[in-house]
């Protein structure tokens, strides 16, 4: 995990109080679901993976680590005859609320989820639901006096909730239907930690399995004697796409939704070859006033089906979505504002930010980030004449600048970018496709952009609700006041006519 823990993994506000029953839910307390005495069925969950390295230190990451140590204890468990059931078994990126159905839908006895700390720290610690009843308490006991029992350099103990507050929890642990726990494998940048991850790996392995055995035992009876036919990995059939939803969902989560750390993508494009010929003519995009009987500008769709090769987006599939992107150059206040719109309304956006914006205001970008939008390349200089007024040389350099301090600073892979003014070629779109980015354009915009001369809100909202489309691409500028007070509206409006209102995917 990167930072502390609650950056990693979502977490939604708990109850102090906590009662077990079956398939019981109590106005947002845990769900668990009684054991049917079939024998002892556990869920490992390595953590993070595929897109999502987890953190990261001197080229280690976490996914691998988590990966390699929940294989250890699959293979132990299996060894005593216990059902095993792995979130992943390989590379695979999974959501949060993925890995909970895994769990749930095999009905699992137990939930581990294994990761690792990093930050100002040592040694392992383990997590549970704020509200966590005994045998959950029993469980995570057992596993951090049996990695203890191997060695750690700090016993850290078992925690309720999260590090910022023990009434809220995270995601998995108040998904889940049965006792879990979020087990912190030692600090991966902590020389010792990660030594002792090493060499008592195996050692590790059999602690965390013992202890799920033991626990069992405690409260069930003999743990053994199950099908052994579960230790296929159900989490290999995911494609690894979020819902930022997801939301990831998440994403993840409704904060930074369902998926684990909001960490952006890594794609791979298609190479363009002989970049230096083709047209670098600059063209100045708008979306123009004419349109077929979809509502959908004419030019847009033209541009769609000229450049799409390009991997260039003017406007999205023909469905009821529209994707809202926003512009930031400069800050006047209006940003705070409008993330707490997006949050209040459940909606997630693409921000397109320029490497002064970052620098500027790195914690707006931070917050964006934790709540889970989207974060697009908005260059490095924004160039009023366009990147075709620049040699190619410095056109990738826009790009990539930009990328590169927004990766370091922030841990997040940026893959949408959108030209300065809107002024593109030939020659800059495949600069940007052999970028391994996504051109975003639009197929909304209006003059909002001038804070000395902001456009009413009644005329303004008119505007927006009056230019709906399917796969419309709504431009608006951050630093709009206007664009700041009817966002609220303008989204209430466009779901009332039936779009999903989401950031470009």
């Amino acid at each position: 995990m990167t930072g502390v823990l609650e950056k990693h993994l979502p977490i939604i506000d708990g109850n102090g109080d906590y009662t077990i029953s079956i398939l019981e839910k109590l106005s947002g307390d845990k769900e668990e679901k009684e054991p049917d005495k079939k024998g002892l069925t556990v869920c490992i969950d390595a953590g993070h993976g595929g897109k999502d390295n987890g953190s990261d230190y001197k080229n280690r990451y976490e996914k691998d680590d988590t990966l390699a140590l929940a294989l250890a204890v699959q293979s132990y468990l299996q060894e005593k005859d216990v059902n095993v059931i792995m979130t992943r078994s390989d590379d695979t990126f999974l959501k949060l609320s993925e890995r909970c159905d895994i769990a749930n839908e095999a009905e699992a006895d137990y939930y581990v989820s294994l990761h690792r700390n990093t930050g100002e720290g040592y040694g392992v610690e383990t997590w549970v639901y704020s509200g966590a009843n005994e045998e959950t308490m029993g469980l995570a006991g057992n596993i951090q006096q049996g990695l203890a029992g191997v060695g750690v350099q700090r016993d850290r103990d078992v925690k309720k909730g999260t590090q910022k507050s023990s009434s809220k929890d995270y995601y998995v642990n108040s998904h889940s239907h049965m006792p879990s726990c979020i087990v912190e494998m030692g600090f991966m940048n902590n020389a010792k930690d990660n030594q002792l991850f090493d060499d008592n790996k195996e050692a590790y392995a059999a602690a965390i399995g013992d202890a799920i055995i033991a626990t069992y035992k405690t409260y069930h009876g003999d743990g053994t004697g199950g099908n052994t036919e579960a230790d296929t990995s159900i989490g290999d059939t995911t494609t690894g796409d979020t819902d930022t939803d997801g939301t990831s969902g998440s994403t993840e989560d409704s904060t930074a939704t369902e998926d684990t750390k909001n960490v952006g993508e890594v794609i791979t494009n298609q190479q363009i070859a002989n970049v230096e010929a083709l047209d670098g003519t600059c063209q100045n995009w708008g979306q123009g006033v004419n349109f077929d009987e979809e509502n959908r500008p004419i030019g847009a769709v033209s541009y769609q089906e000229k450049y799409g090769d390009y991997q260039a987006n003017f406007i999205g599939a023909d469905e009821k979505k529209i994707y809202l992107t926003f512009d930031e150059g400069y800050e006047y206040g209006c940003t705070p504002q409008i993330l707490d719109t997006l949050k209040e309304k459940g909606v997630k956006a693409t921000f397109f930010v320029t490497e002064p914006y970052a620098k500027a205001q790195p914690e707006l970008v931070q917050r964006m980030i934790d709540e889970g939008h989207e974060i697009g390349n908005h260059s490095v200089t924004h160039p009023s004449e366009g990147l075709p007024s620049q040699s190619l040389e410095q056109q990738k350099n826009e790009v990539m600048e930009n990328h590169q301090y927004i990766k370091d600073n922030f841990g997040y892979d940026m893959h949408l970018f959108r030209f300065p003014a809107g002024k593109f070629s030939d020659r800059s779109l495949a600069v940007v496709n052999n970028c391994n980015y996504k051109s975003v354009f639009w197929s909304f915009a209006y003059k909002d952009y001038d804070v000395n001369n902001q456009p009413g809100e009644s005329e303004a909202l008119q505007k927006l609700k009056d230019r709906m489309h399917p796969g419309a691409i709504y431009l608006l500028h951050a630093e709009s006041a206007t664009n700041t007070a009817i966002l609220g509206r303008f989204i209430d409006a466009a779901q009332a006519a039936g779009y999903e209102v989401v950031a470009f995917q």
